[in-house]
């Protein structure tokens, strides 16, 4: 079995003039996959090869396929046709002939004679036999955080030109300038705080019997407990600004790679105990978290950017499935109770739509169905594309949504869907 390492790309092509086809079998995820007449396959662990060529033609995901990401564990396999494509892919943009996005691959190579196999390296022709490749571990790299840079950056230059926020001076270096939190903002922080360390202590909890959680989200742990412990809970008056905006952007990562674990393109199934506490403490930060959005000089650190995946984006990232938010416990039973409701989901008008968002945590968008006149009817109807022109573009939202519309037509009599 062909072990394979994160960040590492795969590469078996050809360099023969003559049509390989006969002499492949392709496998993914234990499935037979048709191939044309090709030359080879690549399979790429990372979004490009080769000093930085993205082979596989895209970084954004489609109907089809998600979008790559090298710490997913989904492999993408691309087909070859020629030494011609090979180089000219590295200084044009070509058609690229996607062929699947799997966990495990199995090449079979067929007939008497070896092929070329390239694995990050100098080639060699490898005889006839299968080839298994599959996710094996990982390890933690450095990188710089340029997200959180320009956040910092554009919150210190904001603060230049800010002369009404209060400045304090420090006994002991009178000479720096050091900038409090109010008493207020020391107070949601202090909440803050305490919901990331109930998700901690979820998380732990859970690990013991999932070691993939500890995997997944050790260095996200580590890096919160580190800034949570700077905040001195017996002088909560001396928390300074930087200290904050430090516990915000971790605790924001925590829940960012908590939820893409949970609600991933192959979602970590999990105990049901363990499965409501650590979704609630998900929650409890996630609220907290919104709080925490409004106050001014923490509002940059929680703005959408290039850089970050949003649920997402893990979702966008690993929605490579139809996977959804989990619901926190008294969120599926105020669902359940409304879906009990003698109403039935045909008759609601824009209210009643209106409350149920308001059940799916997404009260943004109660407007913009209200002036489309959206009601029940309307409602069971909806797909991906009414919710783009509606305006509703980010994934995990979508995806919200369309979850519910699932439960409601699961519980709408037939005649009504």
């Amino acid at each position: 079995m062909l072990c394979v390492l994160e960040m590492v790309d795969y590469f078996i092509r050809s360099f023969v003039l003559h049509s390989h086809i006969g002499f492949y079998a392709l496998q993914c995820d234990g499935q037979y996959i048709p191939l044309p007449s090709l030359q080879g396959i690549a399979v790429l662990n990372i979004p490009s090869y080769a000093g930085g060529t993205n082979f596989w033609g895209g970084t954004k995901e489609d109907d089809i396929f998600g979008a790559p990401s090298f710490d997913d564990k989904i492999l993408e396999v691309v087909a070859v046709f020629g030494s011609m494509q090979m180089a000219v892919s590295r200084v044009i943009k070509l058609q690229h002939h996607r062929i699947a996005q799997c966990r495990s691959v199995k090449i079979t190579i067929l007939g008497d004679e070896g092929v070329p196999v390239q694995v990050d390296g100098e080639a060699w022709i490898q005889p006839p036999g299968v080839i298994k490749i599959v996710h094996k571990n990982r390890a933690q790299m450095l990188t710089r955080d340029r997200a959180f840079e320009n956040t910092l950056k554009s919150w210190e230059d904001k603060q230049k030109y800010d002369s009404c926020k209060p400045v304090l001076r420090s006994h002991l270096y009178p000479q720096h300038a050091v900038e409090l939190a109010m008493e207020d903002e020391v107070a949601q922080i202090q909440l803050c705080s305490q919901a990331a360390e109930e998700l901690i202590t979820r998380i732990c909890e859970a690990a013991k019997i999932h070691s993939l959680l500890e995997q997944e989200l050790a260095h996200a742990v580590n890096a919160c407990s580190h800034a949570l412990n700077k905040a001195n809970p017996r002088f909560p008056e001396s928390l300074t600004r930087n200290t904050a905006i430090e516990i915000a952007v971790n605790v924001k990562a925590l829940h960012n790679e908590t939820e893409s674990l949970l609600v991933g393109r192959i979602p970590l199934q999990l105990d049901p105990p363990h499965e409501e506490l650590l979704s609630d403490a998900l929650h409890n930060v996630e609220v907290e978290l919104r709080k925490l959005a409004e106050i001014p000089w923490l509002y940059y650190v929680f703005q959408p950017n290039d850089d970050e995946d949003p649920p997402l984006d893990y979702v966008k990232r690993n929605n490579r499935s139809t996977v959804f938010r989990i619901v926190p416990k008294f969120k599926k039973e105020k669902v359940q109770k409304y879906k009990s409701s003698p109403q039935p989901v045909q008759k609601w008008g824009t209210d009643e739509v209106a409350a149920w968002l308001d059940l799916l945590s997404l009260g943004e968008y109660k407007e913009i169905f209200i002036s489309h006149d959206i009601r029940g009817s309307e409602l069971l109807h909806l797909e991906r594309r009414d919710l783009k022109d509606l305006g509703i573009t980010k994934v995990g939202h979508m995806k919200r949504i369309l979850q519910g519309i699932k439960e409601l037509g699961k519980n709408a009599p037939l005649s009504e869907v």
